[in-house]
C-alpha cells in the first residue's frame, strides 16, 4: 500500500489552489481512465490520505486550536501566530486560511473520486461500494471541522467549478443534515474489516471501515445533542472485538494500536506523524509549548502527564511538549501512525449521552474505563451535573492535544467563554469563536459573507 501512496501522490492527486475557484482539472484524476480498473481507481482514494497525512492537518488542527485556546504558548514572532494566540485573527491570516484550503481540497478530490466511480463502468461493484464509503466518510470528517471552526460554509458537492465558484455558506443545520446522510451511507456502504491498498484484508487501519463511520457519526450526534443515537453508534464500536484499549498509554499511538479506529499511514520517508515530527522539542521551541497553566491543570497521579507530556530544558528555561508521540523527525523506522479517531473517546462519547438520558450508573462505568487506565480511582453516586462536569475533565486530559478537540468541545458545551476570558483577558470576545472567512476566498467569490468581528 505505501508503494501506491508514493506512486500515485503525483499521478492521481488534484493541484486545486484555491477550492472554491478551481478550474477544470487538468490532472490524472480528472481523466476516465483513472476509473478504468479497480487499481488506480482505489490509488486515486489513496492520494487524499497521503496528502492530509503529508500536508500536516493533524498537526495544524491542534496547533492552531490550541494557540487559539487554552494548550499551547506561543513562542513565534511570526504576525500569524502572535495574532492568533493573542485572539486578533484577520481574514488575511495564512495559518487559519490554510486549513480551509486544505480541508476544501480533500473535498474536492472526494467529490472527484465519486463523480469517477458514478460514471465508471469497469469497476467491480464492491470496490465502487467501498470506495464511495471512504469518500464520503473523508467528506464528512472535513465539513465536520469547516463548520465547527468556521460556521456556515459553502456545501459543496460536485467539482463543477462555475457553480462552485458562487456559492454562498450554508446554515450550520443544513451543513450537519449533510454530514450526517455522508456518513450514515459510508456506514452501510463500508465493510467491517480493513482493506490494503490491493484491496485484500490487511491489519493496517490506515483506510476507513464501517466503525470509523460509525465513530465519527456518534462524535456528530453528540455534537447535536442526539444522545440515543450517540449511545447507539459509540456502543457499535466498543463493542466490536477489533478494538480494546491499550493498557499501557504509551502504546497508544503506535501504528496497528487496538485502540486504532482509523490512523494516516506514514508516507514521508524518516517522518513517522506530523504530530510527532512537530510537536517534540529537541531545543527551545521556536512556535509553541504546553501552556503552563493548562500544565499545571492536571490532578495528582494522573499519569497521562508522565505519559503524554515531556520537558526539555535548555539555557532559555524548562518547556513542556505533547508526547503522545514518541517518534520525532529523522526516525530510522515507522513505528508510529497519525490516529484520526480511536477508542478512548467512544467511551466518553457513551459516557455522555448515557449521563444526558439519566444512566448515570453506565456512565460512570464507562467514565472509569478511562479513570481507571490514566491511574485515577473510580467514581460512584454522583450527581447527574457532577457527572457530566468530571466526563468534561476527562475529555480535556485524555484528547488534548488531538484535532483540535479542545476547542471544538468548549464551544459545544458553551463553555468556551467561562474558560478564555481569565486567560487570554481583554482580547477574547464572543466573536472569537469563529475564525474569519479568508479575504482570498471572499475576494474570489462574492457570495461568501464574513463572520462576525472580522
Amino acid at each position: 500500500m505505501k508503494n501506491i501512496l508514493l506512486i500515485f501522490f503525483c499521478t492521481a492527486c488534484i493541484s486545486c489552489k484555491k477550492y472554491l475557484e478551481v478550474g477544470q482539472p487538468r490532472t490524472q484524476l480528472s481523466s476516465a481512465s483513472v476509473f478504468s480498473s479497480d487499481a488506480t481507481a482505489t490509488a486515486a482514494q489513496l492520494a487524499i490520505y497521503s496528502q492530509m497525512e503529508t500536508q500536516g492537518l493533524f498537526f495544524q488542527l491542534p496547533a492552531y486550536t490550541g494557540l487559539a485556546g487554552d494548550e499551547f504558548r506561543n513562542h513565534s514572532t511570526f504576525s500569524d501566530y502572535v495574532d492568533l494566540a493573542t485572539n486578533n485573527l484577520t481574514a488575511g491570516n495564512q495559518l487559519i486560511n490554510t486549513i480551509w484550503t486544505n480541508l476544501y481540497r480533500y473535498i474536492y478530490q472526494c467529490n472527484a473520486v465519486l463523480e469517477g466511480i458514478d460514471r465508471s463502468t469497469a469497476l467491480t461493484p464492491v470496490i465502487k461500494e467501498q470506495l464511495e464509503g471512504e469518500s464520503r466518510f473523508i467528506r464528512a470528517f472535513c465539513y465536520y471541522y469547516l463548520v465547527n471552526l468556521y460556521g456556515p460554509v459553502p456545501s459543496v458537492s460536485s467539482t463543477d467549478y462555475t457553480i462552485n465558484s458562487i456559492l454562498a455558506r450554508s446554515p450550520v443545520s443544513e451543513i450537519y443534515a449533510f454530514i450526517i446522510n455522508d456518513l450514515v451511507t459510508a456506514k452501510a456502504l463500508l465493510p467491517t474489516g480493513y482493506k490494503s491498498g490491493t484491496n485484500s484484508s490487511s491489519s493496517e487501519r490506515v483506510r476507513p471501515n464501517k466503525w470509523s463511520a460509525a465513530a465519527l457519526l456518534a462524535r456528530v450526534y453528540l455534537h447535536l445533542g442526539r444522545w440515543p443515537e450517540a449511545e447507539v453508534e459509540s456502543a457499535g464500536v466498543i463493542g466490536s472485538p477489533v478494538y480494546g484499549l491499550s493498557t499501557d498509554l504509551n502504546n497508544s499511538f503506535l501504528k496497528g494500536s487496538p485502540e486504532a479506529i482509523f490512523q494516516l499511514m506514514a508516507v514521508v520517508p524518516r517522518f513517522n506523524s506530523f504530530p510527532g515530527g512537530n510537536f517534540i522539542l529537541s531545543a527551545a521551541p521556536s512556535i509553541i509549548s504546553i501552556a503552563p497553566g493548562f500544565l499545571s491543570s492536571f490532578r495528582p497521579g494522573d499519569r497521562r502527564q508522565l505519559a503524554w507530556t515531556k520537558s526539555i530544558s535548555t539555557t532559555a528555561g524548562i518547556f513542556y511538549y505533547p508526547y503522545k508521540y514518541k517518534v520525532g523527525q529523522n526516525a530510522s523506522s515507522i513505528t508510529e501512525y497519525t490516529i484520526v479517531l480511536r477508542l478512548a473517546e467512544q467511551f466518553l462519547i457513551r459516557a455522555e449521552a448515557r449521563a444526558m438520558q439519566h444512566k448515570l450508573t453506565e456512565s460512570e462505568a464507562d467514565l472509569n474505563i478511562i479513570r481507571l487506565r490514566a491511574g485515577l480511582s473510580a467514581i460512584n453516586g454522583l450527581s447527574q451535573d457532577a457527572l457530566l462536569d468530571s466526563i468534561q475533565t476527562e475529555r480535556k486530559y485524555e484528547l488534548m492535544f488531538e484535532t483540535g478537540d479542545r476547542w471544538i468541545n468548549l464551544k459545544r458545551t458553551q463553555t468556551i467563554d467561562g474558560v478564555m476570558t481569565p486567560i487570554k483577558g481583554s482580547n477574547w470576545n464572543e466573536t472569537d469563536h469563529l475564525f474569519p472567512i479568508p479575504q482570498t476566498e471572499r475576494l474570489r467569490n462574492p457570495n461568501l459573507s464574513q463572520n462576525p468581528g472580522y
